[in-house]
């Protein structure tokens, strides 16, 4: 396994269900009306032109330290006790970055031009399912990776979940060589292109996929809470 790698990726590559956009807008196991059915199909179809699906890793020796720190090059993490303790018995951690890229961002700001707020949340819940379905790639290339070495992975962690602070995606990014993920931090922390996704997974031989947090960690704005909805 390299230790660093970078693709661009189709959306074709992509596994996802359209029924994951209808879950994040609310209707849980229900099907929406058709006239919403069709209005997220042809905001989908708009949108797919103007994707660029990037996704980047960093391989990087590390441990973690008590029951809430990472330390990776004697930079500290706080990443919080629920995932500290999914990271635990790692030989290695690799950070991530994905992207579908700002030609998104700017299909929104033209939508945000009008006045059609729902066809703005359709786009909006598009973009995070299409940006989870980068990730769920990634993470399945970062698998087969690590299997050929005899290694095993985790669940991916990102900053801003779990007690794990936003302000250290600049500790994150500050591992990666320039220009290599595509994304930009704000001052705020925030990345852009918008609909970007960062975090780290652990990987070594011990390693054992644990069950996300969800019961303990109710943050409301995680997608994957709001799967659980």
């Amino acid at each position: 396994m390299k230790d660093v790698g970078s693709f661009d990726i189709s959306f074709e590559d992509l596994s996802w269900d359209i029924k994951e956009v209808y879950l994040l807008m609310g209707y849980g196991d229900c099907i929406p009306s058709l006239e919403v059915v069709k209005l997220i199909r042809e905001t989908l179809e708009e949108i797919k032109p103007l994707l660029s699906l990037h996704c980047s890793y960093i391989l990087k020796e590390g441990h973690t330290d008590g029951r809430e720190k990472l330390i990776i090059d004697k930079v500290e993490f706080m990443t919080g006790r629920i995932i500290t303790h999914a990271l635990n018995g790692a030989s290695s951690y690799v950070f991530f970055t994905a992207t579908i890229g700002s030609g998104f961002d700017n299909y929104c700001r033209h939508l945000k031009s009008g006045d059609d707020e729902l066809k703005i949340f359709v786009a909006d819940m598009i973009g995070s399912v299409i940006a989870e379905a980068v990730v769920s790639w990634l993470m399945g290339k970062l698998k087969d990776l690590a299997e050929e070495e005899g290694w095993l992975i985790s669940n991916n962690y990102s900053p801003g979940y779990c007690d794990w602070a936003l302000v250290e995606q600049q500790k994150l990014f500050g591992f990666f060589p320039e220009n290599i993920t595509g994304i930009r931090l704000t001052d705020s922390c925030l990345m852009l292109p918008i609909k970007s996704v960062s975090g780290v997974v652990a990987i070594g031989v011990g390693i054992k996929k644990r069950p996300y947090g969800c019961s303990i960690c109710r943050m409301p704005t995680c997608f994957r809470n709001k799967r659980r909805l």
